[in-house]
């Protein structure tokens, strides 16, 4: 079983170089701007220092970035090692969906973790549960970095051969992930800023591309 999170692709490069995912908290210092309404909502809600992986890969954020046309990644982690981590709590909503603000107390008792995840898994409650992995998550325990489009997947393994960023998993196209997808012309931004990444075979800053 695994853990996803979903990212803006001009934001991969940078992903990958760091060698693992950060909370907004951390990401602010880095220039890293995320989804305006994300950090307005886990500002209020006190989740800024946290990373927010789903039990699901279609979850509604990635479905609507990619009907929007808005390039993405999916990260996906193993779920029992990410679980085992220290500082890892549960969610038994995502944010989005707007629950009194107590809903939203980081759950980090190991036994009340361990009967929320039985409800999900077993009884099919808290379709939104989110695992939240306090200020970073490293790449050990990534098994999988999929896209929507073939070429966009292939502008990945270029760059990531030219900047001599190694990564144990290899990217891969997801068909399930390719049928939501809608293409718009936010995808030659993102062409064009991995491409200039690549000629000047670094990561450079993140260019101020829609994706929210």
């Amino acid at each position: 079983m695994r853990l996803y999170h979903a990212a803006p692709l001009h934001y991969l490069p940078h992903i990958l170089e760091s060698g693992a995912l950060y909370a907004k908290s951390i990401l602010a210092g880095q220039g890293i701007k995320p989804r305006r309404s994300a950090v307005r909502r886990d500002t209020m809600l006190g989740l800024t220092d946290w990373v927010h992986l789903s039990t699901r890969s279609d979850t509604p954020l990635l479905r609507d970035k990619l009907a929007r046309g808005y390039p993405h990644v999916l990260l996906a982690f193993d779920r029992e090692a990410v679980l085992a981590l220290p500082e890892v709590a549960l969610l038994p909503y995502n944010t989005k969906a707007w629950q009194t603000r107590s809903a939203y107390v980081p759950i980090t008792d190991a036994a009340e973790k361990e009967a929320l995840l039985r409800r999900h898994d077993e009884e099919h409650r808290f379709s939104s549960l989110e695992v939240l992995v306090h200020y970073g998550l490293d790449f050990a325990h990534l098994t999988k970095i999929t896209f929507a489009a073939d070429d966009e997947c292939q502008w990945a393994t270029e760059l990531l051969a030219v900047l001599k960023l190694e990564v144990a998993v290899p990217p891969t196209v997801d068909p399930a992930l390719a049928v939501l997808y809608v293409p718009t012309e936010t995808r030659l931004l993102t062409h064009n800023y991995l491409a200039a990444c690549g000629a000047a075979r670094r990561v450079l800053p993140p260019p101020d591309i829609a994706f929210d």
